[in-house]
């Protein structure tokens, strides 16, 4: 039931944008697979031919939709990717901090999918539509769970969901064994703390290396130099700082982010502090969330939570303990070694394998560890109680929505943390409030000045409210909060509506007087379950799948991802669709500079391309329709996607024949006679 809750706000909070995004590119891959006669002369599509590291991840998505459709196949598997997620960081948090039972796992979770900052490798922890990199990242969150929670127990599991993982993304697959085998040996090197024995962490590591085995040979076979056809320097060029720079180059991502990323690290260090962190003396302290109380002087082996207990009834964390804790830690700190490591491969001696590798997706991962790591943190401020020390918990969860924010918002719990730490010495802890309330004014005046996302909205608006809320309680009597079976009700109630309303209007026939309302529309791209076009080139491309033949072939602008996907139709080249190996990759490179008319070398290019990518791009509206039937013709294909005419602009004689204009954009075909034209020309 609370899994459930959880997913009917998450819909509700942050929607369900589904074919869309990188799946606009993925899935035609998928369809070609499910019918080869669809894109049958796509040349990115069928450069897969050769090398496709998504075989895994479509064979299970195809086999789903051969079922029940390809939107509810990717409905399903979202779902059973956010209850596997949900689960292992909830699982993980409460082996980490067992003294505070489910509300480790629940304020976990919420971090887990609110979190945006510092995401440095520019892959988020959580996107609201179906990845293959988050199936795979949702089995090493269940594979951390068990190993974290119990290591002889959970090990076998571990390795069969690394094992899925790398049948699922190949390359996170085996970047997360790696990460998992040098676990065990750090676990090994500290077994009086965690419990690891040398036998069990060979055994385990040596059992992940061979279950990765089946899932590298599936997706990566044939195998072979992925360079071959090419210099290393244009490989390095056109694979890593044309086609993917964002993901691959930590220079060129922002300082915020950097920033960001280095807030995550902050927040891990308060965890140390608890390490001995005994039970609250208040037998009634349960967070305000209708959590019962720890039984006191209770000791017997029946008792939830191992420990000793003091004179006075509070609980110590004996050796079992702390064990997770150290683990997920430990943990944390490989991953942390592989990132400087990566670094060093990456920027300092520009290794072209390990570039190609992507090996900053493991921030993603430490990102998550660190979260559960907070979690310890941000309870022990909320049940200290007190306007300031809830206040301060409830800023690290509004820190992860921004950049900026969050480097604000730790900066200001360090300082005050650390003021607190120095005040209990000294017996000043008094002066902790004033250096609180002046980092907090300073912080929000920084975020007015520097933060584009305007991060001081929100934090003004987070304090105004907890004020309010502090006068509200301090007039009102206490009372123990806890959910009843009607405030369980109402809580799905309004968790679901907005994803069950947009369900129906997705059933709605896109010729129906009501499809147009912008109720509906509104409804349908919030929560697309059904395959609904909801822009411009959705709208186009639709149009194109039921108007044009089905060998038709298209030239568009190199910028948007859907047309492909949505017309069903070839397409000569597409920006956001680009294949891995040596020989693809340089013929989409020359389709690339060909659609935007670009007369250089790959340097030149590629200079060109990061000085400004959207001023490249836009060399191709500026063609004239002469220049755009010739590159069609030079592309293979027979219909143009481009800006529709403006008024009074006469095209009946021109060399592109209009068939249908959808906002900005329209479709043509080009004439015949021009064809020839173009063709002699060339």
């Amino acid at each position: 039931m609370v899994g459930g809750l959880i997913l009917g706000a998450y819909w509700t909070i942050k929607g369900y944008h589904s074919l869309d995004g990188d799946q606009a590119h993925r899935l035609p891959l998928l369809l070609h697979q499910l019918d080869p006669q669809v894109f049958a002369a796509d040349p990115f599509v069928r450069s897969f031919d050769a090398f496709n590291p998504h075989r895994g991840s479509l064979w299970l998505l195809g086999g789903v939709s051969r079922l029940v459709g390809l939107s509810a196949a990717l409905t399903i598997l979202f779902i059973l990717t956010f209850v596997a997620s949900v689960r292992g960081i909830g699982r993980l948090a409460r082996a980490a901090w067992p003294e505070h039972g489910s509300r480790a796992g629940l304020v976990a979770v919420g971090l887990f999918l609110i979190a945006k900052a510092g995401n440095i490798g520019t892959n988020h922890l959580f996107e609201s539509m179906l990845l293959d990199r988050l199936m795979g990242l949702a089995l090493a969150w269940l594979a951390a769970a068990a190993v974290v929670e119990d290591p002889r127990r959970g090990w076998r599991f571990s390795v069969f969901a690394l094992g899925l993982a790398a049948v699922v993304h190949p390359s996170l697959g085996l970047q997360l064994a790696l990460i998992f085998a040098g676990t065990w040996l750090a676990w090994a090197l500290a077994a009086g703390g965690t419990s690891v024995p040398w036998r069990l962490a060979i055994s385990a590591a040596a059992a992940t290396g061979l279950a990765i085995v089946p899932g590298l040979v599936l997706n990566l076979a044939p195998f072979g130099s992925l360079r071959e056809g090419l210099s290393p320097e244009k490989f390095w060029l056109l694979t890593v700082e044309l086609q993917s720079p964002q993901h691959m180059l930590p220079h060129l991502w922002r300082m915020p982010q950097w920033l960001a990323a280095g807030a995550y690290l902050a927040l891990v260090i308060p965890a140390f502090s608890l390490w001995g962190r005994r039970w609250p003396e208040r037998p009634d302290e349960g967070g305000g969330l209708g959590i019962p109380p720890m039984p006191r002087h209770s000791n017997t082996p029946h008792s939830p939570l191992r420990g000793t207990f003091s004179r006075k009834g509070r609980r110590e964390l004996g050796p079992s303990d702390a064990s997770p804790r150290l683990r997920l830690v430990l943990m944390l700190g490989v991953v942390l070694l592989w990132l400087v490591c990566s670094w060093v491969a990456v920027e300092g001696l520009r290794h072209v394998g390990a570039t190609v590798f992507q090996p900053f997706r493991m921030a993603t991962f430490a990102r998550g560890l660190a979260l559960v790591c907070a979690v310890g943190h941000i309870l022990a401020l909320w049940d200290r109680g007190g306007w300031m020390s809830q206040l301060r918990a409830a800023l690290i969860p509004l820190g992860l929505t921004g950049d900026w924010l969050l480097v604000v918002v730790v900066g200001v719990e360090t300082a005050t943390t650390l003021v607190e730490w120095i005040g209990r010495r000294w017996r000043i802890e008094a002066f902790a409030s004033l250096v609180f309330v002046g980092a907090l004014a300073y912080g929000c005046l920084f975020l007015s000045r520097h933060d584009t996302e305007r991060g001081d909205r929100p934090l003004l608006a987070l304090i105004a409210v907890s004020l309010v809320v502090t006068c509200l309680c301090n007039r009102m009597p206490r009372t123990q909060w806890s959910w009843t079976p009607r405030r369980w009700r109402w809580a799905m109630t309004l968790a679901w509506a907005t994803p069950l309303a947009a369900l129906v209007a997705g059933m709605i026939p896109n010729d129906h007087p009501m499809a147009t309302s912008p109720a509906v529309r509104g409804l349908v791209a919030r929560c697309r379950f059904a395959a609904v076009p909801i822009d411009e080139v959705e709208v186009l491309a639709s149009w194109c799948r039921e108007n044009t033949p089905p060998d038709a072939r298209f030239i568009g602008p190199p910028g948007p991802k859907g047309f492909r996907l949505w017309s069903r139709r070839s397409l000569a080249f597409n920006r956001a669709g680009s294949p891995y190996h040596a020989e693809g990759i340089d013929d989409w490179f020359r389709r690339f500079a060909d659609h935007v008319d670009f007369h250089g070398t790959a340097a030149e290019f590629v200079r060109a391309y990061l000085d400004g990518r959207h001023r490249l791009e836009s060399r191709y509206d500026a063609m004239t329709d002469a220049q755009r039937a010739a590159l069609a013709v030079r592309q293979g294909a027979d219909h143009v996607v481009a800006l529709r005419p403006t008024s009074g602009d006469d095209r009946s004689d021109g060399p592109l024949e209009l068939l249908h204009a959808e906002g900005k954009y329209a479709v043509y075909r080009v004439r015949p006679e021009s064809a020839v034209v173009a063709h002699r020309q060339r």
